[in-house]
This record gives structure tokens, sequence and C-alpha cells, in this order.
């Protein structure tokens, strides 16, 4: 059997934790992990995941914050439903591309495949907003930072900033 030792003065061991918070508005992210698809984790789905970690390049406290994304790779959108989620997942995967500048719109529009191992390193604009979730086993409310729109050329990117 393994056992660990912890430290039993530690004040937060049952202190719930709170991920840390970036303030709603527009911010520098550098992608922080290499991209691949994983499988999804809902029973039965054949659906692939891709998980990016984003980390805040604002200067202040803001520096180095972690926000999560991901996006959905449906496989098979046979319901009106998953048709939108797939039009949804794969407009923001084409939007965080351009955002990054690993592709252009125009090689995207030309069917070219997102070339994933290209984005660890990169850095791009995206606007945040923070969510409540609830937690079902405690009702404890918790609070996140959520991508709401990556930023380029034509939909309020740095580009037309300096323009």
């Amino acid at each position: 059997m393994s056992t660990v030792e912890i430290d039993v003065g530690n004040e937060d061991l049952f202190t719930p934790y709170q991920p840390p918070i970036l303030a709603n508005g527009k911010h520098l992210f550098e992608v922080a992990n290499d991209l691949c698809l994983e499988p999804s984790k809902s029973a039965g789905s054949s659906n692939l995941v891709i998980k990016v970690e984003l980390r805040c390049q604002d200067e202040g406290e803001d520096k180095g914050k972690p926000v999560y994304d991901h996006f959905v790779i449906i496989s098979d959108a046979t319901s009106e439903k998953s048709q939108k989620a797939k039009r949804i997942n794969e407009g923001r995967l084409a939007q965080f591309s351009v955002a990054c500048g690993v592709q252009t719109q125009e090689q995207i529009k030309a069917g070219e495949p997102i070339p994933l191992d290209q984005f660890a390193g990169r850095r791009c604009e995206a606007i945040t907003k923070m969510e409540s979730s609830t937690d079902p086993a405690t009702q404890r409310v918790q609070q996140s930072s959520k991508i709401s729109r990556y930023l380029f050329e034509g939909n309020g990117g740095e580009e037309e900033k300096a323009a």
C-alpha cells in the first residue's frame, strides 16, 4: 500500500480552491501547451477535444494567470443541435487559429487543415468574461475566467488599433 504524508499545519487543507480570475475585457495571451486531439470523456461519444491553456501576458498582477479553453471536434453531427454545436466549435477554432497567426482566413476558407503543432508559444488577443457555476456536491458557487471571443484583423484585433 502506498501512503502520502501531508503537512497538517497547512491552513489551506480544507479551503476550497478558487482559480485565479482575470478582469473582464481584452487580454494578451500566450498558448502554454501543445495542442492535440484527445477522446471526449462523454460516455459513448466519438467526438474529439482540443484542450488549450492560455497564460495572460498583460503586465501587472494578471501576468501568468491561466485561462483554459477547449474545442470539441464533433464527428457525427446528425441532429440540428449537434450541427449547430459543430459550426460553433469549428468557427471558434478557426478564429483561434487566425488570432494566433497560425493560419490566415484565406487558408482556412480554402480548406487547409489546421496544424495543431504550431500553436505552443504563439500569442493572441482575446476577450474574457467571468462565469459562475455551482458545484453540485457542495453547492458552492465557483467563478472562472472564460474566453468570450478571439480577436484578429476584421474582428477588433491589434492590427486594427494600429491602423
